[in-house]
């Protein structure tokens, strides 16, 4: 009866599938904000798109929902708990209605949104911004001062300070990214806590039983063996195989199989998503022409890892009292987009070393100075510049437990390049 009135039984995809997808394309991607402390998507208080019109929920009678109105009422302050946000009981839920077929038709759908956002939209905007980023930028030395160095950085990328639509068209592009990459990454979690429970749940109908406690002087072996015995009468296998028909024993060999063969066990779907959207970054804009030295870009402002920090550099900077910050308008899942880009392009070192922020950082924490730069505070800047170093790296070591296999030639195995070292005039002529 459930899946009838989920019109699934002759379709691929139920009601609850496309009303899933349909809130996550155009309301849950656009205008929820990421909080990495709570897990938590929340509603942004400044969205970028129109007020969603939603149909008003038909009135039914109440036997048709928790039996009666006392219990509509109570179970209605019950669930009021987790209303205005979304979270891990949300992603619970769907792993359970939707089930493996729904969720691979969400994620297919999402990475086409991701493949048309990175190939279009924020495409062009990082062609655009890469022709206003200055040519070459170099790390001013220490003993200039952080005030100095924030001074010449606000000069050097004065114009992708003042980018009419960096805060808000672009900004809003890489937070949509940003949600559909952790909206996969959690419901895998949700899934494979749910999966760990259909296992624990299965695990004496397939003769998988927990290692007993054993005293000074007994074996294990007999102990274990007795207990199999015990519960041999539970495992369903055996007990088709010699009871029922072939069509049986195959239905339950199969069922025992795909019990055993879980996400959980080994196999990682965001890996496989994060290997799709990497696709998407063909395009040279992304990368930059090979470096001149030979080794890697240190001074030109050609990759995109250099035009992120431009762009940290912007939503680092202290905002007034009566505007919105960065965090307020887009959450973290701006710095997952972000984050997760430079990770597939393998530019996520070149970022730590050479990123704007992070210089200024270093410097102000060893001179300890505090003064306004062109109406900037500098120490304000220095502690959001910290609260994001820490929020990269965070987003970085997750990221990099799925990409180990994406970025090098073979799992486990990181690329290694070997160059010549330099020959000093004196001995060129003798070798």
């Amino acid at each position: 009866m459930f899946r009838e009135a989920n019109h699934n039984v002759s379709a691929p995809y139920g009601r609850i599938t496309l009303h899933v997808f349909w809130e996550l394309n155009y309301d849950f991607l656009p205008n929820y904000c990421y909080n990495g402390s709570t897990s938590r998507f929340v509603r942004t208080p400044y969205p970028f798109t129109q007020d969603l019109q939603r149909d008003k929920s038909p009135n039914v009678q109440p036997h048709y929902l928790y039996g009666s109105k006392p219990l509509n009422i109570a179970f209605t302050h019950v669930y009021g708990a987790f209303r205005n946000f979304v979270g891990a009981p949300h992603f619970r839920t769907i792993c359970r209605l939707l089930g493996y077929q729904g969720i691979a038709v969400v994620m297919e759908e999402l990475l086409k949104i991701v493949k048309s956002l990175l190939q279009g939209t924020i495409l062009q905007y990082v062609k655009t911004l890469m022709e206003v980023m200055p040519t070459i930028c170099r790390l001013p030395r220490h003993e200039y001062g952080s005030p100095g160095i924030l001074e010449f950085f606000h000069h050097q990328l004065k114009d992708i300070v003042e980018y009419a639509e960096l805060k808000t068209d672009v900004f809003q592009s890489l937070r949509e990214v940003g949600n559909a990459v952790l909206f996969c990454l959690l419901i895998e979690q949700s899934l494979s806590q749910e999966e760990v429970c259909d296992l624990l749940h299965a695990a004496p109908f397939q003769n998988i039983l927990p290692r007993v406690f054993v005293k000074e002087g007994e074996r294990l072996e007999g102990k274990m063996r007795r207990l199999e015995q015990k519960y041999a009468s539970l495992h369903l296998v055996p007990l088709v195989e010699r009871l029922g028909t072939a069509q049986q024993i195959a239905m339950a060999r199969e069922g025992d199989l795909l019990t055993k063969e879980r996400l959980c066990c080994g196999l990682s779907m965001f890996e496989v998503i994060l290997g799709r959207v990497a696709a998407c970054l063909d395009d040279p804009a992304w990368r930059g022409p090979p470096p001149a030295n030979g080794v890697m870009h240190l001074e030109e402002c050609c990759e995109f890892q250099r035009l992120w920090s431009a762009m940290q550099f912007v939503y680092c900077i202290p905002v007034g009292s009566n505007e919105f910050t960065a965090e307020q308008c887009f959450g973290d899942g701006l710095n997952w987009a972000g984050c997760t880009i430079i990770t597939l392009l393998g530019q996520q070192r070149r970022f730590d070393l050479l990123d704007f922020c992070y210089h200024l950082l270093k410097v102000q924490r060893q001179d300890g100075k505090d003064e306004v730069i062109k109406n900037v505070p500098l120490k304000k800047m220095v502690e959001r510049i910290r609260r994001y170093q820490l929020l990269n790296n965070s987003i970085f070591a997750i990221l990099s437990k799925y990409t180990r296999g994406i970025e090098a030639d073979g799992p486990g195995n990181e690329p290694v390049r070997c160059f010549q070292p330099p020959i000093h005039h004196s001995l060129a002529s003798t070798i």
